[in-house]
């Protein structure tokens, strides 16, 4: 269980993460930067407490959902870099 709950936050964060870069695209230039540095902001936060509760009020074991959240955070963090990178890409040809 607490590995499936790593994954489900850690997904709903790129998820999240994603539809906004793909919306301050569109702004550009400082609008972009500082939408981008918000958000990661305000998801850390988030994740820190749905951690927080999941361990402190529904006594989730603290070990396994730190390895998977470590993992899986790292992992979609890779996939939010590629999606970053191949809408540059897609930006500048086009």
């Amino acid at each position: 269980m607490p590995a499936f709950l790593g994954w489900l936050i850690s997904f709903v964060n790129t998820l999240t993460g994603s539809a906004i870069l793909y919306r301050a695209f569109k702004k550009g230039g400082k609008g972009f930067f500082n939408t981008v540095l918000l958000s990661l902001v305000v998801r850390m936060f988030a994740m820190c407490g749905i951690i927080f509760i999941l361990i402190y009020f529904f006594k989730i074991e603290k070990f396994s959902l730190a390895i998977s959240m470590f993992f899986f955070y790292f992992l979609f963090l890779i996939l939010e870099i590629n999606f970053l990178n191949r809408n540059k890409e897609l930006k500048h040809a086009g």
